[in-house]
Formats: C-alpha cells, structure tokens, sequence
C-alpha cells in the first residue's frame, strides 16, 4: 500500500541495564561456541520494569519528544510476545490509562510476536486515513524476557531476548519520517515452528522454563530445514519487494535497512544475504548490545536513527518485520 499524508512523528526506546554476554559465559548461562557464533556483547535487563511498563515509558517518552499532547491521541496499538506480568488481562488498556489518562482514544492489544511494531503501523495507517477524526495514533510494544521462565540466553539459537519499551507517534501532521509504502505477506505453514510438539496447557501455570531448541526441532521432524529456509527467505523478499515496488524505489536507494536484531551468524543467513546487503547498512551493529526486543526492534531501530541524525532529509530506510507465525511487514519511510 502506497501512502499520502501519514508520518511517523517521532520515536523512543527504554532498554534495561546491559548484561555482559561475557559475564553470562562466565556464569554458565550462555555457551562461549553460541557466544563467539551470534557475536552477542550484551543484552539489555530490566531488573524492575515489566513489559507493560517499559512500554508506558517510552510512550510517555514519546509523546514528550514530539510535543504531542495525550488528548490528540485517538488511537493506541500495545504489541508485545512474552507474558506481561498478570494473566486475564487487557495491557491496552493499562497503557492507554498510564500514558493518555482518557478514553477518547480506541485501544488494542495485538499479538504478532516479533512482527508486531510493524503491523500495528500498518493498521494505524489505514484506521487514520480511513477515520480522518483519530488524531494521532500512539503505537507501543515491551517485553521483559524474566528468567527462569525465559531463560533469554539459552531459550532459542542464534540471537538473545533484551528487554525495552519502545513507541512511534504517527499522524497526519509533517515531521520525523513520511510513511511511504507498506506490504506484508505471512507464511501460515511455518506456524509449527514455535510450536513444535508440544500440548495445549490449561493455564500458563502448568508450563516449565520456555525451550524454543526443543519446539524446532519437533517441528524440524515434519518439514525438512532445507523448506524451513525456502519458505521463510520466499516469505521475507516478497514483503519487501512489494514495499519497494509500491514505493517505487528499489533497495540500493535506501540510506539504512531495519532487520530484526539477531546475532551474527543468524542475521546473515536470514536477513542479510537475502537482501544482498552489508551488515553496515543496517542497525545490526547496535543489536548485538541490547538483543532482540521481540516486536519492538524496528521502532527501536527509528529512534536510534534520530538519535543519531544518520539520515539527513529525503533520505530513506527500509524496515523489515519478521515474526513468527511466520508472517512479514515492511515499510519504506522517508527522513522529512
């Protein structure tokens, strides 16, 4: 979908404390071969934030940084993948009371794991053009992967769960990124890959420390790694082919290319040489010092980019969401 008049207004990240990949070595919690392969030099920590208060941070953060009032928001989107803290809960509607204190605003939980930042831009888009009276759109995500149930070193291979709030304000109103063009593609055959064999539980309660080695490899017994690999490159380079051809721009025109925060090995083999890119050319680097923010990497990834001013204006980037399920959205966004 080619945009007109839509704008990423600005965007924030909270991480926790750094953790020293070297320390979790040292401790026995990380192998020093999975270190040396991801690269991985740390991982942020939230010691006392959970997932839906990191998010109220950088939400807060947010709208502090854009100047926008919490009255203008007609539209909040909360996005995360790990459990939030309580169970029978709606964390949309805590984020919405903690950061906009109103309920003139339409809030909504969405769970597209590690895709999630991506697809609540895309649907805020189409809800502010299709409902011109929203105002702006406040879009939140924020995990913290808490051991032992999520033991973040060891749970999956080739990347470490960080944890952080993140947020982007998007409206009609000129200022931080245009939102050029959207697509997304999903890949509903690779769902068994973060579910493997195991059975359906009664409660949350009954689950021991989380094993996504174990899921895969359940799964990796019915399709052979060779399709995995097929269907998930197939899937990713669809999305974002569409996204360029509705952009009309092609992938050397982009001044930065947002990927998921993976370690090394992993984000070549998934991301990079897929999309014929150098690490350089992406946030990747930054990655391997806070890990993967499960759906907030990409809204992470557009606040460093202002941080930073590495992009000047008119100049664009590309933002690829991968989650599991599988499913894929991507976004060309211009520097205003």
């Amino acid at each position: 979908m080619r945009w007109q008049g839509i704008y990423v207004e600005t965007a924030s990240v909270v991480t926790g404390e750094p953790q020293s990949a070297a320390a979790a070595v040292a401790a026995g919690r990380y192998s020093a071969e999975e270190a040396a392969r991801s690269g991985q030099r740390s991982v942020a920590v939230s010691r006392d934030l959970s997932g839906p208060e990191l998010a109220v941070a950088a939400g807060r953060a947010g709208l502090r940084r854009g100047g926008r009032a919490a009255e203008d928001v007609g539209l909040l989107v909360h996005a995360a993948c790990w459990y939030p803290g309580l169970e029978f809960w709606n964390v949309a509607a805590y984020v919405q009371q903690q950061v906009l204190g109103h309920g003139r605003a339409v809030a909504f939980e969405l769970r597209q794991m590690s895709n999630g930042g991506m697809s609540a831009l895309d649907l805020a888009a189409s809800r502010l053009q299709a409902v011109p009276g929203t105002g702006a759109a406040l879009l939140t995500t924020g995990d913290r992967f808490a051991e032992p149930a999520f033991p973040r070193w060891t749970t999956d291979r080739g990347l470490v769960f960080g944890d952080a709030g993140t947020a982007v304000v998007v409206s009609r109103d000129p200022g931080g990124f245009r939102l050029v063009a959207t697509s997304a593609y999903s890949e509903p055959e690779l769902e068994g890959l973060h579910r493997g064999d195991e059975p359906f539980l009664l409660s949350g309660s009954e689950a021991g420390p989380l094993d996504l080695v174990a899921r895969k490899k359940g799964f990796l017994r019915r399709m052979p790694t060779a399709e995995v690999t097929v269907r998930n490159e197939t899937g990713m380079m669809t999305a974002v082919k569409q996204c360029l051809a509705e952009a009309e721009a092609d992938l050397s025109g982009m001044a930065a290319v947002i990927v998921p925060f993976f370690g090394r090995e992993l984000l070549d083999r998934q991301c990079l040489a897929p999309l014929g890119i150098p690490a350089e050319r992406t946030l990747g680097d930054w990655g391997l010092d806070i890990g993967h923010l499960g759906a907030g990497d990409q809204f992470a990834g557009l606040a460093r980019l202002l941080d930073t001013g590495r992009l000047r204006p008119g100049e664009r980037v590309l933002a690829v969401g991968v989650g599991a399920g599988f499913s894929w959205t991507c976004a060309v966004l211009e520097r205003v």
